[in-house]
């Protein structure tokens, strides 16, 4: 049987009318596997997904090879299963700024997703005379090495508590250190994690995953715009990258995160501090000169606050990004921007985004200088159309906020994902993402199995489960 070569990780699906039946159908696929073992899972996956009959009762798994299936049939904590009652949710997309992001971030998408590959291409291609550094030397330092073949198993406890810790002991990690260091820097940070969300859009969009609406969080708002068509991916590539060389030459500044909420913050704010994001009902972000920071972060310890010292280098969304205001604009209104084809929450507002002011270049400076009005907006979002919340980037802070904001909301079933691991969980990047994508098809959500199979040769084979 002559097949093109597989991803390193498969997806299996079951679907049947009745519980029963779905349990029949595990015993059924077990056995068949046992008798077939020289069968390529892949091959399996793809006759599973592609030629069975989808119904309300739904199981899959993630494994590596026929033997790995076996014992993950076997394994309660490995086997999801779902009744779809409700009708299909739509999809909205979530991207978040900077904080999670990390050296290697989605490395083994890059090597062995083409779509996920091209689109991140392209992107430092095209960057790289702007910025005078090819990121993917930043992002994936070692990225012509492959990738150790002893990597964690799906079910892994999966966290590596020396990096979750910051604590790095071995060369290898010292390695991983200098390159953070040089990523942490915002000229190259921000790009970085444009172009790693645009990419992870792109390669779920090419599975059918398509968004109904979007929210992004500060530079995440630029993917959004992008992917609406407001920018195009030049553009915004332009302006992702002017926007971080501007702000790179600013005064160095601070944040806080806060435990209150925009009221409560709304007193502590003066010429030196701003409210720079509000997050949840009691959780906002302040901005400022850096004496000033210490000097309030040290009022608020003392009244028993717990607050936190974002890692940045500057006072992002805050007055002082102000001096980085005339030339965003001046660079905006060489664009031809347009209304947007997807609709998506502004920052700045907190609500929908109209096209009056998506075009409008006086909107991008407003969106570096203004707080990020994530719960606001984050709210607007779930109350007009209850999606399923797809993080579309490292981590999931994001689905931590959106849970907060929106916990009071009992009536519908909340499904909040991640696409792509914090940077200490051991978890192999595409097991990940596609545990992922086994939850939106749980949930309902159909996929392209065409699109998601197009740079494969793939056999059908005769199963019966």
């Amino acid at each position: 049987m002559l097949t093109s070569p597989s991803r390193p990780w498969q997806l299996l699906t079951l679907s049947a009318q009745s519980d029963s039946e779905l349990k029949t159908a595990t015993v059924n696929l077990a056995d068949y596997l046992r008798q077939h073992r020289d069968f390529n899972l892949a091959d399996v996956a793809q006759t599973l997904q592609r030629e069975q009959q989808t119904f309300k009762h739904r199981r899959m798994i993630v494994c590596r090879d026929i033997e790995d299936a076996l014992v993950a049939l076997a394994d309660p904590r490995r086997v999801l299963t779902n009744t779809q009652e409700t009708p299909q949710r739509p999809v909205s997309f979530m991207f978040p700024g900077l904080g999670t992001h990390y050296v290697n971030m989605a490395l083994e998408l890059y090597q062995v997703e083409p779509v996920f590959r091209g689109s991140v291409d392209y992107c430092c291609e095209f960057l790289q005379p702007l910025l005078g550094q090819d990121l993917r030397d930043v992002i994936y330092p070692n990225r012509t090495s492959q990738q150790d073949p002893q990597s964690p198993q799906e079910n892994s406890p999966g966290l590596d508590l020396r990096k979750m810790l910051g604590r790095s002991q071995t060369p290898a990690d010292a390695k991983i250190v200098a390159a953070t260091s040089l990523l942490n820097q915002t000229h190259l940070a921000q790009p970085a994690i444009f172009v790693i969300e645009y990419a992870i859009a792109k390669l779920l969009m090419s599975w059918g995953i398509r968004p109904a609406a979007m929210i992004g969080y500060s530079i995440g708002e630029y993917v959004a715009a992008t992917l609406a068509e407001v920018l195009s991916l030049d553009e915004g590539l332009k302006l992702i990258a002017a926007r971080a060389l501007t702000i790179q030459k600013l005064p160095g500044g601070a944040m806080l995160a806060v435990p209150l909420s925009q009221t409560e913050i709304s007193p502590l704010l003066n010429r030196k501090l701003s409210l720079s994001a509000v997050n949840g009902s009691s959780m906002g972000v302040i901005a400022g000169e850096t004496d000033a920071i210490e000097v309030l972060e040290q009022q608020l310890t003392q009244k028993g606050l717990a607050c936190r010292r974002l890692e940045t280098s500057h006072a992002f969304h805050s007055q002082m990004m102000e001096g980085a205001a005339s030339d965003l604009r001046k660079l905006v209104t060489t664009f031809n921007l347009q209304a947007p084809k997807i609709p998506y929450i502004s920052n700045v507002t907190g609500t929908w985004i109209t096209a009056a002011s998506a075009t409008n270049p006086d909107y991008w400076v407003k969106h570096m200088c203004q707080p990020v009005l994530f719960a606001p907006g984050i709210q607007e979002l779930w109350k007009q159309q209850y999606p399923i919340l797809l993080e579309v980037g490292p981590g999931q802070t994001l689905g931590s906020f959106a849970q907060q904001c929106i916990e009071n909301n009992s009536a519908v079933s909340q499904i909040i994902l991640p696409s792509v691991r914090y940077s200490y969980d051991r978890k192999p990047d595409l097991a990940f993402l596609l545990k992922t994508l086994g939850r939106l098809w749980l949930a309902g959500v159909p996929i392209d199995w065409a699109g998601f199979y197009a740079w494969e040769s793939r056999s059908s084979i005769p199963l019966s489960v």
